[in-house]
């Protein structure tokens, strides 16, 4: 009877290790998993500023009017100098391109109804240049 209680004993202290091992184990676990996932909000906010930045840049032309090598503004060889007379639309007084500041705006952004980018502009244009809504579509407009 003694032998069986001493079994039984041992029995439970194997459980109890066990069990011990095991709560250390889902303690582990438990931390691991949290430290996933304060990774996982910090690269969620990582990604929405990237998002945020992209889409900032989208509607800025992609910062190419912005570039500064270093030239001073000079032109980088007689080539990229030249203005091409048949390329250049003469504004005609209207309202100009809120993208690109060159050309006449004839394009109306949709859904914020803006007129304020051009055709060439429409093409690449993400989200109205004015109030930086998402556009769904544009329409070309003839003004006389």
């Amino acid at each position: 009877m003694a032998r069986r209680l001493r079994e039984k004993e041992a029995e439970m202290e194997k459980a109890a290790r066990r069990n011990a091992e095991l709560e250390a184990r889902a303690a582990q676990f438990s931390a691991e998993a949290q430290a996933w996932q304060a990774r996982a909000r910090a690269q969620e906010v990582t990604a929405a500023t990237l998002q945020a930045q992209l889409q900032h840049a989208m509607i800025n032309g992609g910062g190419c009017n912005e570039i500064n090598d270093g030239n001073g503004g000079e032109p980088e060889d007689a080539e990229s100098a030249y203005i091409d007379p048949d390329r250049v639309v003469e504004s005609t007084g209207g309202p100009s391109c809120k993208a690109c500041r060159k050309r006449v705006a004839s394009v109306v952004v949709l859904p914020c109804r803006h007129l304020c980018i051009c055709t060439e502009c429409d093409a690449v244009a993400q989200a109205c240049p004015l109030c930086f809504a998402i556009r769904s579509s544009s329409v070309e407009v003839f003004l006389c």
